[in-house]
């Protein structure tokens, strides 16, 4: 009887409700999972791109595209879905976006992303992506930030749509 209740105790810890947490958030980012066509524009040039994003069975999203491979998944420290990539010039990056009020992704919705990217020169970006959610099937993006002495860094905007 007394290993049940240590049993017990331990199925229904504080440990346990942040599994759930976790499953609450891959659902909720699930969202991202499908091909997509993103348009891209920095500095007066525009760049068509394909993702794909992706849900594992362990609860991660994973994005690839010609210009990165990343992996997102819950943290339950900072309770934030955090990810990390790897960009096509070397660089690579640490991510967090928290999770916007509301069961799921809709029009109007808007997520803060805040990145650190560590440059294969040793520089480093601190950047914020402002992601806005214009339909089931689009988002809209501006991405800006400063280098590691303070100074702007281009701005990239960003059409998504999901591919069908």
């Amino acid at each position: 009887m007394g290993l049940f209740l240590v049993v017990m105790a331990f199925c229904w810890s504080p440990g346990s409700l942040r599994a759930g947490e976790a499953e609450d958030y891959h659902k909720f980012y699930s969202y991202y999972h499908s091909k997509w066509e993103i348009v891209e524009e920095t500095e007066g040039k525009k760049e068509t791109i394909k993702a794909e994003c992706y849900g594992t069975a362990t609860g991660c999203n994973i994005f690839v595209s010609k210009k990165q491979t990343s992996i997102w998944g819950y943290d339950p420290k900072t309770k934030q879905w955090t990810g990390v990539g790897h960009l096509k010039d070397g660089s690579r990056y640490t991510s967090t976006i928290s999770r916007p009020q509301g069961p799921k992704f809709k029009a109007g919705m808007v997520l803060t992303f805040t990145s650190i990217i560590r440059h294969a020169d040793g520089k480093i970006s601190y950047v914020t992506g402002k992601q806005t959610v214009v339909d089931e099937n689009t988002m809209n993006e501006v991405i800006t930030g400063t280098d590691q002495d303070g100074k702007p860094i281009p701005k990239v905007v960003r059409t998504a749509k999901k591919i069908k």
